[in-house]
């Protein structure tokens, strides 16, 4: 039976849409579930991605990493997540990349700091700000430099995303009970539907 033409180029169209780019898939085909990621591909993910989402339930977040600039030597990302019932925070940061993995640098972003309301997004400023910086201020002076790295776990073309098991180490041990799911999500129009709960 013969297809025809135009029903041909739309099927082409949606099965291209439901797809990664050449590189993403070259990943995925590589990889089995629970294999050490190379940090090299790790970093193809995090500069080819939209978001990534961690702990992704129903589309919400605990908290999310945005990633601005990947380069040799690390990346530069944004972080969200929910501060408490009321207020949503999100700051830039910076990973540096080190034997494998991506490591904190202690960059101090409460400077850069933003928040909005978890009620209607509206944007808290002035003298609400200053004080919830000084707040956040005062508990990251007990924030340590971790390291992390990532082992995959499954794709989902449709959806266009990847999960993965992050694995933090603390003083170059490795916290087995701080692994944590995340969900990479290459659709931009998914990514920034996502929310983060409380």
């Amino acid at each position: 039976m013969k297809i025809p033409l135009a029903a041909l180029l739309l099927l082409v169209a949606t099965s291209a849409a439901f797809g990664f780019d050449s590189r993403t898939q070259g990943i995925i085909d590589q990889y089995k579930p629970g294999k050490l990621i190379r940090l090299a591909d790790v970093a193809h993910l995090m500069a080819a991605s939209e978001r990534w989402c961690y702990l992704d339930q129903d589309g919400t977040c605990s908290w999310s990493d945005i990633y601005l600039d990947v380069g040799k030597s690390g990346a530069e990302f944004e972080i969200g997540n929910a501060w408490n019932e009321d207020v949503d925070i999100a700051f830039t940061d910076r990973g540096e990349f080190r034997d494998g993995y991506i490591c904190e640098t202690g960059t101090d972003w409460v400077p850069n700091m933003r928040a909005t309301r978890r009620s209607d997004g509206s944007v808290i400023g002035g003298r609400d700000l200053a004080k919830l910086k000084a707040e956040i201020a005062d508990l990251r002076s007990e924030d340590s430099q971790d390291c992390f790295d990532y082992v995959y776990l499954s794709a989902d073309a449709e959806n266009q995303t990847i999960t993965l098991t992050q694995r933090q180490y603390i003083n170059d041990v490795h916290e087995t009970g701080k692994d944590t799911e995340v969900t990479v999500h290459f659709d931009a129009v998914a990514a920034q539907a996502l929310t983060y709960r409380w």
